[in-house]
């Protein structure tokens, strides 16, 4: 079988309008937080405004895995039902951002093969898929409990490359912050940032504002 050309995608902020899906959602966890002391503490190393009920740009929960940032707060609030909370909430609330689906309808279209590789779990990257009607676009869905260690570390690219049949093709890593073009970079990847965090786009190869850039970027290739 010829080898195959993937694009791997990151899945909060590339493929999710993140604010949109995750900040309300933290916020009515943080809600049911009774003890004031420990809600404004957690609030502070989670990196999360609870004023303007939002996640702040330093938030460990950006870039890390969710167990990272559950750690964080896990001596203060009832981590468990915290997390429950927000997965439930978000479930509710998916944003896609601007031209995903266009998007993956036109690589697949133009045989590429679709992968997520994300610092969050694997059967949340999977909720949040099958939520949004897109289980059909993706060969590989990663996660950083998937065996495959979490980025900025290679191998849950490598390894959604390899179930794309392209680690010997074309592979394109697609991401909005440092993790996901540093775990590009090691992965052999050609990286793709999107967004605007200066680090990531001035890191990867090639940049875009919206997911629609992609197709000229992939038609190059």
């Amino acid at each position: 079988m010829p080898d195959s050309k993937a694009v791997i995608f990151d899945k909060d902020g590339t493929l999710l309008d993140f604010h949109s899906t995750w900040n309300e959602a933290i916020g009515s966890a943080f809600d049911l937080v009774v003890d004031q002391n420990a809600k404004e503490l957690a609030a502070e190393l989670f990196g999360y405004d609870l004023a303007e009920r939002r996640v702040l740009p330093h938030s460990a929960f950006i870039s890390e895995t969710s167990e990272t940032t559950d750690n964080l707060v896990a001596d203060l609030i009832d981590v468990v039902t915290f997390k429950q909370t927000i997965n439930e909430a978000a479930q509710q609330n998916i944003v896609p951002n601007k031209g995903a689906t266009s998007a993956l309808n036109a690589l697949t279209d133009r045989g590429w093969k679709l992968a997520i590789a994300t610092n969050d779990s694997e059967l949340c990257a999977m909720n949040h898929v099958e939520a949004l009607k897109w289980s059909h676009f993706f060969t590989s869905v990663k996660g950083f409990d998937s065996g495959h260690g979490s980025k900025p570390g290679p191998g849950m690219v490598l390894a959604a490359a390899e179930e794309c049949n392209a680690i010997r093709g074309v592979y394109v890593m697609v991401g909005d912050s440092v993790h996901d073009i540093l775990a590009g970079q090691a992965a052999g990847a050609i990286t793709v940032a999107i967004g605007q965090q200066p680090a990531a786009l001035q890191l990867a190869d090639m940049q875009i504002e919206e997911l629609g850039e992609l197709i000229d970027i992939v038609d190059g290739l």
